[in-house]
């Protein structure tokens, strides 16, 4: 097990992972910083740990987003990760993630707002 240091909203975390991992571990909580800021409106405007759980929903909420848009694009014979897309699936797949991610901003909207 190695250790590594990150960095959550100005805070260090010693946090362990698996030999190997420690650069997606780091890449991860990068992601995660820059999501609560932006979320947060820079990351110093409440509670700590009211804007680590609004990330967390956001998170979440995307991940789940993504879950069942996989379902949705697999049953129309659509894969995200499939390298021989034609142009038109390609264009239904941008247009997808673009609803997505406005239905993301929303609901990070209305968090910010509660």
């Amino acid at each position: 097990m190695a250790t590594v240091e990150v960095e959550v909203n100005g805070r260090p975390y010693l946090l362990a992972c698996e030999d190997g991992q420690e650069s997606r571990l780091r890449e991860l909580a990068a992601y995660v910083d820059h999501r609560l800021k932006g979320l947060t409106g820079g990351g110093r405007s409440g509670a700590e740990a009211q804007m680590l759980v609004i990330t967390c929903l956001v998170l979440a909420d995307e991940l789940q987003d993504v879950i069942a848009g996989r379902d949705v694009l697999a049953g129309r014979g659509l894969v995200a990760h499939h390298p021989g897309l034609a142009p038109e699936e390609a264009e239904d797949l941008t247009a997808s993630v673009n609803d997505l991610a406005e239905r993301i901003e929303e609901v990070a909207a209305r968090l910010e707002r509660a």
